[in-house]
């Protein structure tokens, strides 16, 4: 074969492609929900339970007395907030507060995901969300600026992602920790 020639993919070339495929299909679904979109219940679909758990708790945490005045058990709320579907008084008030939060210009023809995830554990993997060089290509020794995205697998939903803005595996609790 000539130097000039392009290379076939190889089975393994494929399989690694599609892998990637799939991660990065899910990351772009949150992020397009999330920041493109302003749609949190399409990127709380996209989100794993135990971040919803979090995000639930880190809003909820400083309201804890005030919501238990109210008649609200925090971990019952929590609780409702971890489904696909949340169906809670508090969610909109939650929805508006954290969606508000959310200011990236992230769209498909400025921003990218870098390929090749660094797995944290057998299922965790972290991916990058980063504005698209001029040339389409990050080069070696270049720094550029990215959104960390933790992204966990499971079967059944495949990839959603498990924690945004931080390379940290949240822990739920009162307070959360979600990473610095």
């Amino acid at each position: 074969m000539a130097d000039n020639q392009p290379m076939e993919p190889d089975d393994e070339d494929i399989a690694a492609y599609a892998a990637q495929h799939a991660i990065t299909d899910a990351a772009w679904k949150f992020a397009e929900a999330y920041w493109t979109d302003g749609d949190l219940r399409a990127a709380w679909i996209a989100s794993h339970p135990t971040l919803r758990r979090c995000w639930a708790q880190t809003w909820l945490m400083p309201m804890r007395e005030q919501a238990r005045a109210e008649g609200l058990e925090p971990d019952e709320v929590v609780e409702a907030f971890t489904a696909d579907e949340v169906d809670h008084p508090l969610w909109e008030p939650f929805a508006r507060t954290t969606i508000r939060g959310a200011d990236l210009p992230v769209n498909r023809d400025t921003w990218g995901i870098k390929l090749n995830p660094d797995f944290v554990a057998p299922d965790v993997a972290l991916l990058r969300l980063l504005p698209t060089p001029s040339d389409g290509v990050i080069h070696p020794g270049e720094h550029y600026v990215s959104v960390p995205l933790l992204m966990q697998y499971e079967d059944g939903p495949g990839w959603r992602l498990l924690n945004l803005v931080s390379e940290w595996i949240p822990e739920p609790g009162w307070p959360p920790n979600m990473g610095a």
